[in-house]
């Protein structure tokens, strides 16, 4: 997996290595964008509402395509004034939605199709519980 930071100062909660291994465990070969955000939220968040798990709510912190997973994160260099705990409870932790993401890559792998949230919400819940995430 390539990883692409737009401005070198996101940090992936977890670190790095816990990325690369779920993203080795689901098969996913291709590219990882982040994008940091600060105070005004992510970049084409308004067009982007659809929450993964299906709640109006929030905002999605991750985006899937064939070969490439955006992943948009607070940034320091942003001003981003933000608090973890806030982040889990209103279903926007950037793990999970790269979890959730990877279950959309899984079902294009075997089926040349992604568009079931069903389907990548419990594999994304599947593999955060192998790698002891939740």
């Amino acid at each position: 997996m390539r990883v692409l930071r737009f401005c070198g100062r996101e940090r992936l909660p977890g670190g790095l290595r816990l990325w690369q291994r779920l993203a080795r465990r689901a098969g996913f070969r291709g590219t990882l964008a982040v994008y940091g955000y600060g105070v005004g939220g992510r970049p084409g968040g308004a067009q982007r509402k659809a929450e993964r798990t299906g709640v109006q709510y929030g905002m999605p912190l991750a985006d899937y395509e064939p070969g490439l997973i955006r992943v948009w994160l607070p940034c320091t260099c942003q001003a981003a004034d933000f608090d973890v705990d806030q982040l889990a409870e209103h279903h926007e932790d950037p793990v999970a939605s790269f979890a959730h993401e990877l279950g959309h890559h899984v079902q294009y792998a075997r089926r040349r199709t992604y568009f079931n949230e069903a389907v990548a919400e419990r594999y994304g819940r599947l593999l955060l519980r192998e790698f002891a995430v939740r």
